[in-house]
């Protein structure tokens, strides 16, 4: 989700001065439909996206049935009908999916209607990503490092080069030459490594009559054929295809070639597309397998169903040959890390097959935080990833046993200030030790009282201090940099635009700042995801946004500009990075002030990471490419203890997601595979982005996004950041929900929790049988994200009843419920109280409840219970009013206060 909305023009405004730019909003506005370029294999079903980028707004999409005979001819184009779903307003959408040969290395669009537009070529490089050489659809080859391109071979005079135009989307138009010379011609060269490779070549001429094409290896002419071309009505179809086989034992830089066709002009061949694909020399890529291993370790083994062929494999990341390790017996990785494996026979060599083993290292983090009233932070939160092969978790603190729990969180109460605890997990299945996870300590201690204090309820601030600095501090004073839309008038004529302003203060306080003075005015534009970021090197302001054609979603174009304090912008880059596009968007800025773009690419289905240039503005290398075919929103990386840590949300709407991270040593490397973080609705909002806070101590928030005035059914209390705290340890990372969150200048966020947890571990009742095979005390285990166990039933309405053990002062309960994303549903019930078990006191009535996913629900009764009661009376699409029961899941109900017995 992107940012495009003229409401949120104040609140950008605001929340550059308090928190880092806004990313991933999206657009009700724009209902004209829209159309997604993928390709497919032969005989093998597309993977259509289950969203479409519409306008700003990513929807969920529900596409035609489609069959596999419908994909079974190369180069051939199936349009795929499809409606996305906004709010219930049903939008007519299409996919162009373009057929292709399996192990593409290079796809010329030689026939292209505009020089660098391309539907085929963009089919491709989705569909092969790197593998595919060619990073344009054509072009002319100069010599150096260029490895391929079309070679004009006329020698004596600048030869006349044009192109016939055809179907805009289609790759069968011509690109001609119209001089007279019988020497003149198109040729391209082509590099490729060791391999045996099917060249495929479409001439579309305008006359009829045969003529030759050829290669040419080594400075000699190999695999001559002969074509006999004919012309349809329209001098465009059908397209004369020529196939040429090549085996190649060393690296070459070939050409393929063809005569001219003798005509008014001598016209060449008109070559309008080449295909070249990786054929192996009969010899099949060898088989990676490992043993499943443990969270530290996998053991690896390398086969062949030839047993005459040898196997040689990297662990580096290159690529392998007969000069890497050959392949003897498996071995063991304890590592991240990518295989690369080659077979070699006496015909030849395979393919190469690779595979990532992301080997985690069980860990905890240990979170120091207050309880609500409390000045002292004296409380130690717990958190691990839960592991499939245990079924309860030991908690130890300094070596001594405290608790145990089913689920992946526990709280430590009441420690002594200045003590540092070192804190553990086992993990135990059917009574045996499984595995014992890495530690971390903490140290209780007790801040100032000069802080600001954040309701993670409805996004107010309960304390602000006033006075308090903002803006960005650069030398002797604070500067604060917008980017908002405008109307301006140029030139006598009102435009609507976005003005780039600067403001500066002697101190960063209120009141304080000059009048706002204006550095550049971009008119019919439209910029999202705006970000502004200080260069220590350049000492000047980069700006960083994804930049659009105003009204459209098409340019997805990279904005890199750099500011120089009180003076002009120099522009560094307005166009696709490195010719990919680009939509959602941040910077990241390594140890060693090396700056990095994120960007969601190839239709926002993957990441991108490119290294910058010194001034932060310009793309100078593709690092990597993560998350493929994840379709990840609002990327964001930070760097902990020599470990890097990418963030990023589900493309849902306006409505909460799950948040996932991945891990890498380095960012050219292996990452982990994306685990989930914080709760399944990463606490009723989405994640934005992540930040450090503190000058004396380092702590983490994160910002998400609770977009509630854009839902269906309106949230009274709007849009505004939620903001949860982030632990980290060797790779694992922990995200919490607390009510409160306090902003102190030296410590950084000191979370305060609206009481002790009194249902963790609780014993649960019911008196229906549920639909799944959980049992109902799923719902006290602490655990609630998309893969947690839940409780779900068949019948309405249901009844959860929590045992506490002991009479409590309730203060706040949470609700976790099943997100469908796309489908999102409200649950209708209520929650009450009692002491006995047998009379019940109502203590939230939800029966109108119209939030999803998370809820934060104060109590303000102020009597003790021991019995709580969760009444599930309906389950409604929020979208449609409809029943909606296969929806159905309750992942948490979490009471906080404090115990009176």
């Amino acid at each position: 989700m992107t940012l495009k909305k003229s409401w949120m023009r104040n609140y950008i405004i605001v929340t550059f001065l308090l928190c880092p730019p806004l990313q991933g909003m999206a657009s009700p506005d724009d209902t004209k439909g829209e159309t997604v370029v993928i390709g497919t294999v032969v005989n093998q079903l597309p993977a259509l996206p289950s969203s479409i980028q519409l306008g700003s707004d990513s929807l969920p999409v529900k596409w035609d049935k489609t069959n596999k005979n419908q994909f079974n001819t190369p180069f051939d184009k199936t349009v795929v009908k499809g409606e996305a779903d906004r709010k219930g307003t049903k939008i007519p959408v299409t996919a162009a999916v373009w057929t292709l040969p399996e192990n593409l290395v290079y796809l010329i669009d030689a026939g292209r209607v505009a020089p660098h537009s391309s539907q085929i070529f963009e089919a491709a490089k989705s569909l092969r990503g790197e593998a595919l050489l060619n990073d344009a659809p054509d072009r002319k080859f100069h010599s150096g490092t260029d490895q391929w391109g079309y070679v004009e071979r006329e020698q004596y005079e600048d030869q006349k080069v044009y192109v016939t135009a055809g179907n805009g989307d289609d790759w069968a138009t011509s690109f001609l030459s119209d001089g007279k010379d019988k020497d003149e011609g198109l040729t391209y060269k082509l590099t490729l490594q060791p391999g045996v490779y099917r060249i495929r070549v479409a001439h579309v001429p305008i006359i009829k009559l045969n003529f030759t094409s050829y290669l040419r290896v080594d400075q000699k002419i190999v695999n001559t054929q002969q074509l006999s071309t004919n012309v349809s009505e329209d001098k465009i179809h059908p397209a004369v295809w020529v196939t040429h086989d090549l085996k190649l034992t060393h690296p070459t830089t070939f050409t393929y070639e063809s005569n001219k066709i003798g005509g008014k002009e001598w016209e060449n061949g008109n070559i309008s597309l080449i295909s070249v694909e990786q054929i192996s020399a009969n010899l099949e890529t060898p088989i990676i397998s490992w043993d499943g291993g443990s969270w530290d370790s996998q053991t690896v083994e390398l086969k062949h169903k030839d047993p005459s062929a040898e196997i040689y494999y990297t662990l580096d990341g290159s690529q392998p040959d007969k000069n890497s390790h050959k392949y003897i017996a498996p071995f063991t990785i304890d590592k991240t890390t990518r295989v690369n494996a080659i077979a070699y026979n006496a015909e030849g060599a395979s393919k190469i097959v690779s595979a990532d083993f992301a080997i985690s290292t069980w860990a905890v983090t240990a979170t120091p935080f207050k309880l609500i009233g409390e000045n002292e932070v004296k409380n130690v939160k717990i958190n691990w990833m839960q592991r499939n092969d245990a079924d309860v978790y030991k908690i130890f603190r300094n070596g001594t046993l405290i608790g145990e729990t089913r689920g992946d969180t526990y709280d430590d109460y009441g420690l002594s200030l200045g003590e540092n605890y070192t804190y553990h997990v086992e993990g135990y299945k059917e009574g045996r030790k499984i595995a014992t996870s890495e530690s971390q300590s903490a140290m209780p201690f007790s801040p100032s009282q000069d802080c600001d204090v954040y309701d993670n309820r409805n996004g107010q601030y309960l304390k602000n201090r006033e006075g308090g600095i903002s803006g960005m501090k650069i030398g002797d004073l604070y500067f604060s940099y917008r980017l908002e839309r405008k109307k301006k008038t140029v030139d006598g004529q009102e435009k609507d635009g976005w003005l780039l302003s600067e403001s500066y203060s002697t101190t960063g306080k209120e009141g304080s700042w000059n009048s706002p003075r204006e550095i550049a005015f971009y008119p019919n534009v439209n910029f999202e995801g705006i970000g502004f970021r200080y260069n220590e090197k350049t000492r000047k302001v980069v700006l960083s946004a994804h930049y659009e054609d105003q009204g459209g979603y098409t340019a997805a174009k990279i904005f890199l500009a750099q500011i120089t304090p009180k003076g002009g912008i120099e522009v560094g880059t307005m166009e696709r990075p490195l010719g990919y596009d680009s939509r959602d968007q941040s910077l990241f800025v390594d140890d060693d002030g090396s700056g990095y773009l994120l960007s969601a690419t190839n239709m926002n289905s993957d990441i991108h990471i490119y290294k910058l240039d010194e001034t932060w503005t310009k793309p100078v290398e593709l690092v990597n490419t993560i998350c493929k075919g994840q379709h990840r929103e609002t990327p964001s990386i930070i760097k902990k203890d020599g470990e890097y840590y990418f963030f990023s949300s589900k493309a849902s709407g306006w409505y909460p997601s799950q948040a996932m991270y991945a891990s890498a040593e380095n960012l050219g490397g292996v990452w982990t595979s994306l685990r989930e973080i914080g709760n399944n609705s990463t606490f009723g909002a989405q994640f934005n982005n992540i930040q450090r806070r503190g000058t004396n101590h380092e702590t983490f928030g994160v910002w998400s996004y609770h977009w509630g005035a854009q839902y269906h059914h309106k949230d009274p209390d709007g849009n505004f950041p939620r903001i949860s705290v982030a632990k980290f340890n060797k790779g694992y990372a922990s995200m919490d929900y607390y009510r409160y969150i306090e902003f102190h200048d030296s410590y950084g966020i000191v979370p305060v929790q609206n009481g002790r947890n009194l249902t963790l571990n609780a014993l649960v009742s019911t008196t229906t049988v549920g639909a799944n095979p959980h049992t109902a005390s799923c719902i006290t285990d602490g655990a609630d994200m998309n893969s947690s166990v839940y409780f779900q039933n068949s019948t309405y309405p249901y009844v959860l009843t929590i045992d506490m053990q002991k009479k409590a002062k309730i203060s706040e309960l949470n609700l976790s419920t099943k997100l469908v994303n796309g489908s999102e549903t409200a649950y209708k019930y209520t929650i009450e109280g009692s002491v006995d078990g047998e009379h019940f006191q109502t203590l939230v009535d939800g029966t109108d409840n119209w939030q999803v996913g998370f809820q934060i629900l104060p109590v303000t009764d102020s009597s003790a219970y021991r019995y709580l009661r969760l009444t599930v009376l309906r389950i409604i699409n929020v979208h449609n009013n409809n029943p909606a029961t296969w929806a159905d899941g309750v992942y948490e109900l979490t009471a906080y206060g404090m115990p009176v017995e």
